[in-house]
């Protein structure tokens, strides 16, 4: 693959007309043709995560591998705490994120890995935070308040839902600092080149979820 990659005018005006345009779209779809839109969600996840990582600027193996063992570990971590409950509580996944695999659906590895990049160019790049120890404390704390957003969404989106209680309990936020605290540590060596979609790909997420909540709740 060549280093140049990321140049490609061609790429860069995909991925932002890609990423503004099922956002945009996203919320009139999931508002007014939920049945229709949320089931696409999967499809829409992997192709922004694709974008947003060959929008890098320099190519380097080490964070396409890095990339896969978040994926990797990401979904295995889902898998332990839904069928344990001991890592985020008892909950359960619903229909709309796709095929599953031992009860989670297969690409939510990918958008471990996905809000990670993101996670880690808003500390890197925007915060300014250069010490992994920091900037790994910096994302666990964004990846937890993202996840603030989503719970409130989840259930109402078949995303997935909690099976004992009509919230998520604070287990599940502990966890999720602590899983996303792991992935930035990892995380540091390989997602710090800049990479302006994955902030606007953040962004437009943050935009998407608030969006909705303040028109579904």
């Amino acid at each position: 693959m060549s280093t140049d990659f990321h140049k490609n005018k061609k790429l860069k005006a995909f991925a932002i007309l890609w990423i503004a345009l099922v956002h945009f779209f996203g919320i009139i779809g999931v508002y007014f043709l939920p049945d229709w839109f949320l089931p696409a969600t999967p499809f829409i996840i992997l192709v922004s995560a694709v974008v947003v990582f060959l929008r890098y600027e320099k190519y380097r193996e080490s964070r396409l591998i890095a990339f896969a063992v978040i994926s990797i570990l990401g979904f295995l971590v889902e898998v332990y705490g839904v069928h344990s409950g001991n890592l985020f509580g008892a909950y359960s996944y619903g229909n709309n994120l796709g095929w599953k695999l031992f009860g989670v659906p297969l690409i939510i590895g990918v958008n471990w890995a996905a809000l990670i990049m993101v996670a880690q160019q808003l500390t890197t790049h925007y915060i300014g935070i250069n010490n992994r120890f920091f900037s790994a404390v910096s994302v666990g704390v964004l990846m937890t308040m993202f996840d603030l957003l989503l719970e409130v969404l989840a259930p109402q989106f078949d995303f997935w839902s909690f099976t004992q209680m009509n919230y998520a309990p604070m287990q599940n936020f502990i966890a999720w600092f602590g899983v996303s605290f792991c992935f930035g540590l990892y995380s540091y060596s390989h997602f710090r080149n800049q990479n302006k979609t994955a902030v606007f790909y953040g962004i437009a997420q943050l935009v998407f979820f608030m969006v909705l909540g303040l028109l579904v709740i």
